[in-house]
């Protein structure tokens, strides 16, 4: 099994108390979808490549999330959540009641300051009067390249645009990649 080693979340960072935190039964939801993901889905591939069935298995442990992939490989619309401005983007899984987007990262720093930017761009973005994205999840590993941790810098980035992030709150979970370096 893929191991959790570590959840933060914004609310706890940031001195804004008008925001609400990331739901306890969200996070202990997709925590738990994370470290049931079976160690064998990394098999076969080398370490710093991507691992397409780790966002899969995580989607299969919570069902009420859309997963942006689908079984004939194909892009699930209801994760287009700007489409409608003419945008292509997409989050990994969306949970539109909840109003809840989750980013899956296994290999690029880059993509933490995108997927921020998503979390920001969905907060502005207006559905039936409330924001698209009222709170974000990263998962990213804690062991990317040995020392150059995706969590730690997934913190760091966080730290870095917290006081321009209008977003309810961002958690950060952060696993142990079981592929050796």
């Amino acid at each position: 099994m893929v191991v959790v080693e570590k959840v933060t979340r914004l609310s706890e960072r940031r001195n804004q108390t008008s925001s609400e935190a990331f739901p306890d039964e969200a996070l202990a939801l997709i925590r738990s979808a994370v470290d049931a993901v079976p160690s064998s889905v990394f098999d076969g591939s080398a370490k710093h490549t991507e691992v397409g069935g780790f966002d899969a298995t995580i989607a299969n442990g919570i069902p009420q999330y859309e997963y942006e992939g689908d079984a004939a490989g194909g892009y699930n619309p209801n994760c287009k959540l700007w489409s409608h401005l003419g945008f292509n983007y997409s989050v990994d899984l969306y949970d539109a009641d909840a109003r809840i987007a989750i980013e899956v990262e296994k290999t690029e720093r880059k993509s933490v300051s995108d997927d921020l930017i998503k979390f920001q761009k969905g907060y502005r973005t207006q559905k039936d009067g409330r924001p698209k994205i009222e709170f974000g999840c990263l998962v990213v590993p804690v062991n990317y390249r040995g020392s150059d941790n995706l969590y730690q810098h997934s913190l760091t980035k966080l730290d870095f645009m917290k006081s321009v992030l209008f977003i309810d709150d961002v958690a950060v979970i952060g696993y142990r990649d079981p592929r050796p370096d």
